[in-house]
């Protein structure tokens, strides 16, 4: 069946009756079962039942109609002497932790919070964390996950439109933004402010003087349960579909950090879609929570979703990729999903005395360590081999997996499943309850291997943008009576139903009226051997500059590493406008506080550019796919 036959498929499909659907539902649950056996037509979304390993439909049904705060509670009655959170060296268990979530509760009450009203939370991963989206899950209030960076006008807007009475700070956020946050306090009639100190839940903060403060409205967070703990328990609120439950915020990386509203749908289906996909979530399993909490891979892939099933969330509100790399050891954990930037701590400490001290000693193990999943900036194959090497000296054989994912979208998309090959720059299949589809800039699905923006459908994602109307219309794209979103990325899927991520929709530079992908060159350069990573923007001026971390660059000639590179793009493109003249060599890029790479500070670095001329002049212009 050729192209053209395909779209004609595509047009008919799309133009079926009522009754002529229902036949061909009937069809497709038959290809899916097994009953029927077809030929693919070459579109993800008509040949989905053939590429899932699961059934769509036993999956739809078994999606819990709970709050989160009952599923909580039933999934883990039986486990009560389980470690809900290990945080630094301190173990709590589910039914401190539950006892925990029904004190803050009464405390919340108490402070007369309603259900569909807002309690901001200004906490980075620490146990309060979860106590406080549970105990907001028993009101049915809105749990409102402030990030400290937030611009001062959004987090004013997003806490006053839900008249938030309450707000949760850790005590280092708001010692090192106090005049934001009392303006903040001031100006959206904030009437208690709850500080809990970082080491609250660990053994340590046992010890440690909480500091006082000035002003009728603070409250230490330990006093704050205090007050309430001969208080009736409120009633657990009832379960609606689609009940808001939490706000998240997107990474900031495509523009503006916005405001995501998940449901207690979006965050249940979450943890429901990992078993069947083969994730071990049983409860000797501990996940390192390294992801904040204020994006949802934070709070519900490595948080929630986790907790659902009764296993052990590793906590450290710090976010360095040394911390991050030695605590994996330190705490014997099962898990990790983290960004790039963050495992890159493992080939940094290798190189220390003290780091190979340790592992020798056994004080760090590192054979635990079955499952990883990076994230956050595209990996190339070469990453993934390099780190698996770096794993291997430490005695871990895990294999290095990618995965894919969006706030909008609940976070975790697509992963790669362990054992299996995917080609390069695969980002895995997609989880249960997703399907995926690849557009065209005109909204028509483009066939297997043909790149567009990819658009998603999932029972994990978002209600709406939170107080984003304007946003909201721009998102939603409808699909046979299936509601996707845009996601502003580019990819593509093969006839495997297997996710290829390329890049940002908006990451590209006008070169001679022409749209250039700048993922596209930085894919070419970033297979050279000597090449550690890599990005490329145009500069103030118009021209194209790669930014390059070197393996070593103290080791090659740098000028005739670049002219090489400069005549690879040329083999690859066969136009000049691929080629960079512009060049910025870096020891490492900057990570971001929300834990991806700081591509602001990269595009905005004042260091001087290493020119060289291009040599080189178009011949045909050749479209890469």
């Amino acid at each position: 069946m050729n192209k053209e036959d395909l779209l004609k498929l595509k047009e008919k499909i799309s133009k079926l009756s009522g009754e002529e659907k229902k036949q061909r539902d009937l069809y497709l649950r038959g290809l899916s079962t097994g009953e029927i056996q077809g030929p693919m037509t070459g579109y993800a979304t008509i040949d989905m039942p053939q590429l899932q390993f699961y059934k769509m439909d036993e999956y739809l049904k078994s999606l819990p109609k709970q709050t989160i705060t009952e599923a909580l509670f039933a999934n883990n009655a039986d486990n009560l002497k389980g470690i809900a959170h290990d945080y630094f060296f301190t173990k709590i268990t589910y039914k401190k932790f539950m006892d925990e979530i029904k004190n803050l509760s009464k405390a919340l009450d108490n402070c007369n919070v309603k259900k569909g009203q807002g309690v901001a939370i200004c906490l980075a991963g620490i146990p309060e964390a979860y106590s406080a989206l549970y105990a907001c899950g028993m009101l049915g209030s809105i749990a409102i996950y402030l990030a400290p960076y937030l611009d001062i006008d959004s987090m004013i807007n997003d806490i006053k439109k839900d008249n938030s009475k309450v707000l949760f700070i850790m005590d280092l956020f708001y010692e090192k933004g106090k005049e934001k946050f009392d303006k903040v306090i001031e100006e959206c009639g904030i009437e208690k402010v709850v500080i809990v100190p970082t080491l609250n839940s660990s053994i340590l903060g046992k010890f440690k003087k909480q500091k006082k403060y000035n002003n009728p409205k603070f409250e230490t967070y330990n006093d704050f349960l205090k007050q309430s703990k001969n208080r009736k328990l409120p009633k657990m609120v009832e379960y609606e579909p689609n009940m808001p439950a939490a706000v998240v915020y997107s990474s900031g990386t495509t523009g503006i950090l916005k405001g995501v509203l998940l449901s207690h749908d979006s965050i249940n289906n979450s943890a429901t879609s990992y078993l069947p996909f083969g994730f071990d979530l049983s409860r000797k399993q501990k996940f390192y929570q390294a992801i904040p909490v204020w994006s949802s891979t934070g709070l519900v892939a490595d948080g929630s979703s986790i907790l659902y099933y009764g296993a052990t969330l590793h906590e450290n509100p710090k976010f360095d990729p040394k911390t991050f790399s030695m605590n994996l050891g330190i705490h014997r954990d099962n898990w990790g999903i983290a960004t790039t930037e963050l495992f890159n701590g493992i080939s940094d400490l290798s190189n220390e005395k003290k780091f190979n001290i340790l592992l020798k000693l056994g004080i760090l193990d590192y054979s635990q360590l079955k499952n990883i999943y990076i994230g956050g900036t595209l990996s190339t194959p070469k990453d993934k081999k390099r780190l698996e090497a770096t794993l291997k000296s430490v005695k871990c054989s895990a294999q290095v997996n990618s995965s894919y994912g969006t706030c909008e979208n609940g976070s975790i998309v697509t992963a790669e499943l362990n054992g299996y090959k995917y080609p390069d720059y695969s980002v895995g299949i997609p989880i249960p309850g997703v399907s995926i589809m690849i557009i065209d800039e005109n909204g028509n699905e483009l066939p297997y291997n043909e790149r567009g923006e990819i658009v998603i459908s999932t029972p994990c994602g978002m209600l709406k943008y939170y107080n984003r109307a304007d946003l909201n219309e721009k998102i939603f794209i409808k699909n046979d009576n299936t509601v996707y979103k845009h996601t502003g990325d580019i990819g593509r899927i093969n006839q495997d139903g297997v996710l290829i991520y390329e890049g940002r929709q908006n990451d590209n530079s006008i070169i001679n009226n022409k749209k250039i992908y700048n993922f596209d060159i930085k894919r070419v350069i970033s297979y050279d051997d000597d090449v550690f990573d890599c990005e490329v923007f145009i500069n103030k001026e118009g021209n194209l500059c790669a930014n390059i971390v070197f393996y070593d660059q103290f080791n090659i000639d740098i000028n005739d590493k670049l002219k090489m590179l400069q005549s690879r793009l040329f083999d690859e493109f066969e136009d000049s406008d691929y080629i960079p003249e512009y060049f910025k060599i870096w020891e490492s890029f900057p990570m971001a506080s929300s834990t991806k790479r700081d591509f602001k500070t990269i595009k905005n670095d004042t260091k001087e550019f290493i020119y060289v001329k291009n040599e080189y002049q178009t011949k045909t212009y050749k479209k890469t796919v």
